[in-house]
């Protein structure tokens, strides 16, 4: 069980309304003024205080996901963790790690793309990557009992970190799954947790800024 605290109520936690405006608000977003629209966006800016308590609460309720396995997914994204950590990867790796199955919460079939583009914000763009493509890297242990080409990470074989992923999978991931293995509790990795998702959001690479638009 865990100690975490978590602010907010409910999940997941959300941030208090603690400033109204008072002027006119248009119904449709082309109308809003300059006022409502710097209201708002200091609501968004608040509200980012609030994304390292979600993860972690995300992270929370994957320990009701068992599917069968001999560990829940928070104790898999425990074990991972565990293991990237102690071969010293650094701490992007390692919070990728742990939060790598947590899109499974929503949906098991392409939880690998829920998870990686929730993390991609905070995080490198080889953690990213190597969370994106982690079913691929995995299929080598899996694909061929249920009639899948178990190479299917071989169409990445160009990428710069295909080695990285190679690792995730082989080495971490596809062994995380012993209910004996000493992990470390998530309050470890609390602190990591906090620090990532409380950086500066990265834009989409394709946002250009306005004055390089023309």
């Amino acid at each position: 069980m865990t100690s975490i605290q978590i602010r907010g109520t409910g999940f997941p936690p959300v941030a208090p309304e603690i400033e109204t405006f008072d002027g006119a608000k248009a119904p449709w977003m082309s109308g809003f003024s300059e006022a409502y629209q710097t209201f708002l966006q200091r609501q968004v800016d608040r509200d980012v205080e609030y994304v390292p308590d979600r993860i972690l609460a995300l992270l929370v309720a994957s320990a009701e996901l068992v599917q069968g396995m001999q560990v829940t997914q928070l104790e898999h994204g425990l074990e991972t963790a565990t293991m990237a950590e102690r071969a010293g990867m650094d701490i992007d790796i390692v919070v990728a790690a742990l939060c790598h199955d947590m899109g499974k919460v929503i949906s098991t079939p392409n939880h690998s793309a829920i998870a990686a583009e929730m993390i991609k914000p905070f995080v490198s763009d080889d953690a990213y990557w190597m969370v994106k493509v982690h079913q691929d890297f995995e299929g080598i242990h899996y694909l061929g009992k249920i009639g899948v080409d178990p190479m299917v990470r071989l169409q990445h074989r160009d990428h710069p970190a295909y080695e990285l992923a190679e690792r995730f999978a082989d080495e971490w991931d596809e062994k995380a799954f012993d209910p004996d293995y000493d992990m470390l509790p998530l309050e470890h990795f609390e602190p990591m947790v906090r620090e990532v998702f409380s950086r500066r959001a990265k834009r989409p690479e394709h946002w250009k800024p306005l004055a390089a638009a023309h």
